[in-house]
């Protein structure tokens, strides 16, 4: 639990901070919106810059450079910006000395409204990701090892962190590495493990970013707080937002969830009151996104372009360009030392073909009138099997998802429904350009795509919250028009004209029954099914962890199959894999199939080559095997018992662990 909210403070604390370079009141706020996203930003500029002035640059040094960095900017705006917090409007409070830090106290309205989505959201995150010893997915491990190598570097550099061997060979020349540092801190801090850390955030950091930007957004264009409430809790229901993370790509959930509050920054920077304090802000956490989840700054900039347009307040050419060079000047102060990387990593996304080239029928039923995309939690993907559409409450959800989605384009009639304007744009774009890229195999298309990898799935993944969003002004504008209608029609309902109460009632029923539908178990344990088939959740395997830190010799390795998640052993014990996480083959083409050549003769694969000189080299202690079948079979368990290279030492539950023999350590030498 500790871990918990360690990991929680370290992620929204330094972020937070630069709240007090703003004035009490909505720009305050907008800015603790985007707290998570604002500290990624001190992160990158931490620990890219350290190192280029010979500073230590530990995951600790970084959160001390995080403090001090916020620190200074909120000194610097009281000292030097003069009038900083003399404001003028009411919202803004009454002149206040310079070193005195203003305190903001909310409206019970809005605590409600941001508290109640809170408590949902991380209800539904905790149903569906936690509980698990380890978080689901191969990427996890693969993101849990740069963390580990943080700590045993001392250095958040990505050339000491992004390495798959006990060697510390270097594997990438660059990586966005900003959570990672995030989730090192914590462990650290905690003494807890990496794994919890990466949990709060798929679970905690992810769902609150979204829920606060959301909720700030819709409240900053007019929504009312039942509205804004709504609209803050249908992503966790609708949309793919806790699918996101099946592959174990925790950036790929918290991504789009921080991108809603850097997009409310910019669009206040270039037409709010503080162009140049919300412009470096903004500038800042924009940094802190690309090196966090690189392609989510797409989203956070369709929707900054659709709050700017919508948004209320003067657009000078003066403000515009003060916010826009300001943005610039945040952005470039965290992304300096690593620009030259940053824009030569495209080597990995050089070409994707189209997925259904010249197939313009089959792109716009993927990215449209699939109902699979609509259905609660996302889930199965569109395309996909197993759809659920014969459980009662998926089949209720989905009709009434679908009717409330095709209502949502009256949210450019209603003006009650301005705060839904720049949501519908960004899933007009989107979707077109997923349609586009995924039937199209010119060059552009496939220059575009490239920029998620060529995945229609990541590019879902990226504007889930539209499809949440979009529901409930679906349903408001149902609700409004409804009111419309009594108002010309009945005589008695002259009342009703004006009133926000009939937005608010729709808004309420409709969230409240897909709350209550994704509440049945039949609703959402299919996806948690998933999820349980690429996780740990054996208790077998934290104590075979503890099993193997406590008798591994120093300067020795584990061997087990890649699937069946050792690696976290390293990652939270310290207990150093055979194969860590395997690298781009373009790095490590000679070293890498050593390592596979010592398992094969270890395990005694058929047509194994002998390999005792590859287990001296790389140190194997001991060998795990799961008697549980695997999809795809690396060993086979009646060879591995029947091989003299290796003997049965410890079994935990399904778990084998096997010492390694010397004839497992035989190795001629020539002559």
């Amino acid at each position: 639990m500790l871990t918990y909210v360690v990991a929680l403070v370290v992620a929204v604390a330094p972020g937070a901070l630069l709240g007090f370079v703003l004035p009490p009141g909505r720009y305050r706020w907008a800015v603790w919106a985007a707290a998570p996203a604002l500290t990624l930003g001190l992160t990158s500029a931490a620990m890219g810059w350290l190192p280029e002035f010979g500073l230590p640059h530990s995951a600790l040094a970084v959160l001390i450079a995080e403090v001090v960095l916020a620190g200074a900017a909120i000194l610097a705006s009281r000292l030097v910006a003069r009038g900083l917090v003399e404001q003028k409007d009411g919202d803004e409070g009454p002149r206040r000395p310079r070193l005195r830090l203003p305190s903001v106290r909310p409206r019970r309205a809005d605590v409600i409204g941001i508290a109640v989505p809170t408590i949902i959201s991380v209800g539904y995150g905790w149903l569906m990701l936690g509980r698990f010893i380890a978080p689901p997915g191969w990427d996890a491990m693969h993101h849990g090892y740069f963390s580990r190598r943080m700590l045993e570097t001392g250095s958040a550099t990505m050339a000491s962190a992004c390495s798959t061997s006990i060697d510390s060979i270097p594997t990438c020349g660059f990586y966005p590495v900003a959570a990672n540092v995030s989730w090192a801190q914590a462990a650290q801090l905690s003494g807890g493990h990496i794994s919890s850390a990466m949990t709060t955030w798929s679970i905690l950091v992810g769902p609150l970013a979204l829920v606060a930007g959301v909720y700030a957004c819709v409240r900053a264009l007019g929504g009312r707080p039942v509205v804004a409430a709504c609209a803050a809790v249908a992503p966790a229901v609708v949309g793919p937002l806790w699918f996101s993370a099946v592959l174990g790509r925790i950036t790929q959930l918290t991504g789009p969830c921080m991108a809603v509050g850097i997009a409310l920054l910019v669009a206040l920077a270039l037409r709010g009151r503080h162009p140049v304090r919300l412009g470096v802000l903004a500038g800042l956490a924009s940094a802190g996104l690309i090196m966090s989840h690189t392609y989510d700054i797409l989203l956070a900039g369709m929707l900054a372009l659709g709050f700017l347009l919508v948004m209320r307040g003067p657009l000078t050419f003066s403000g515009s360009a003060a916010g826009t060079g300001a943005a610039a000047v945040g952005a470039l102060a965290a992304l300096g030392p690593f620009l030259a990387a940053l824009t030569g990593a495209n080597g990995e996304r050089a070409s994707y073909a189209a997925a259904l080239p010249g197939q313009f029928g089959k792109a716009f039923e993927y990215w449209v009138t699939d109902p699979q995309r609509y259905v609660l939690f996302g889930f199965p993907s569109p395309g996909g099997g197993d759809f659920q559409l014969s459980v009662p409450t998926i089949r209720i959800a989905l009709a009434m998802t679908v009717v409330c989605l095709a209502a949502s384009p009256l949210c450019l009639v209603f003006r009650q429904l301005r705060w839904a304007r720049p949501w519908l744009l960004a899933g007009v774009v989107f979707t077109g350009v997923g349609i586009w890229t995924t039937m199209s195999d010119s060059a552009s298309a496939a220059l575009v795509s490239s920029l998620w990898y060529g995945s229609r799935e990541r590019l879902r993944l990226l504007i889930f919250p539209v499809y949440g969003l979009l529901t409930v002004a679906g349903a408001v504008a149902i609700g409004l028009a409804v009111q419309w209608l009594l108002v010309k029609l009945v005589a008695r309902a002259g009342a009703l004209r004006g009133s926000t109460a009939p937005a608010a009632v729709a808004a309420s029923v409709l969230v409240l029954s897909l709350t209550l539908l994704a509440a049945v178990p039949a609703s959402w344990r299919p996806l948690r099914t998933h999820f349980t088939s690429l996780a740990p959740v054996d208790r077998s395997y934290p104590e075979l962890y503890r099993w193997l830190a406590d008798n591994t010799p120093s300067g020795k390795s584990v061997a087990a199959d890649q699937r069946q998640y050792l690696t976290w052993s390293y990652i939270d014990y310290g207990v150093p894999g055979l194969f860590g996480i395997e690298p781009v083959p373009a790095f490590e083409a000679a070293y890498y199939p050593a390592r596979l050549r010592a398992w094969d003769w270890l395990v005694n694969n058929r047509g194994a080559e002998p390999g005792g000189c590859e287990v001296r080299r790389f140190n194997i202690a001991y060998v795990v095997v799961d008697e549980r079948p695997l999809d795809k079979g690396n060993y086979d368990l009646r060879r591995v018992a029947a091989s003299d290279r290796l003997a049965l030492v410890k079994q935990v539950g399904t778990l084998n662990v096997y010492r390694v023999t010397e004839a497992g350590r035989a190795c001629p030498v020539a002559g």
